[in-house]
């Protein structure tokens, strides 16, 4: 993988053409600011610490020391006995931005030779190969397909704000529905081999 800053962000070039990274400064300026009032008004549900901007499509998640965000989709569950996917909702894109630094994020391979991570909704297979590591810190955003599996690393030690939004329609920022299609079949090209089907 290449590694692309300072702070090694790294992300396997097979992919570069559907994961876009990049710094927005102007979140950047804002981010203290920003979370001292998600701090603010915070609120604990499903497990999650979450809170809202009025008038932002994004929601603000808080990730603490003694949570975990495990190996898991944002649009798709997997089922080990069948082998297969099941898309439950109708996202596309997964979209970050954030507002602290904190652990990193990591996007991995399909491994259909393992079960979940653990046993919840949208729960992946632990991956055998990274495709991307990103180091969160103020003001940086980055986009993925959503049916890439992805946890935040578990080594967490300090609190992490993100804003986060689940896109549901195909064209945005400058991805297309070839740009998701030429991802499906890069990220399950081994699936495909091994059982002849695309998920």
């Amino acid at each position: 993988m290449k590694q692309l800053n300072t702070r090694k962000d790294v992300i396997n070039p097979a992919y570069n053409f559907c994961i876009k990274m990049k710094q927005l400064p102007s979140i950047a300026k804002k981010a203290s600011a920003m979370v001292e009032m998600l701090d603010r008004h915070k609120k604990a549900e499903n497990n999650q610490i979450t809170a809202g901007f009025s008038g932002l499509s994004m929601h603000a998640i808080k990730l603490t020391p003694e949570k975990h965000y495990d190996w898991h989709f944002d649009n798709c569950d997997w089922d080990f006995d069948t082998k297969k996917i099941r898309y439950s909702h109708n996202r596309y894109w997964t979209h970050l931005i954030y507002l602290t630094d904190g652990a990193h994020l990591e996007l991995g391979a399909l491994n259909f030779n393992q079960k979940v991570a653990v046993e919840t909704r949208w729960a992946a297979p632990p991956t055998d190969k990274i495709i991307a590591k990103i180091y969160p810190e103020p003001g940086k955003s980055i986009i993925f397909p959503s049916f890439i599996a992805h946890r935040v690393h578990p080594h967490i030690t300090k609190d992490r704000w993100t804003l986060s939004e689940f896109v549901t329609r195909v064209d945005y920022e400058g991805f297309t529905q070839e740009t998701y299609d030429k991802a499906k079949e890069l990220y399950y090209n081994e699936y495909t081999r091994c059982f002849g089907i695309s998920p």
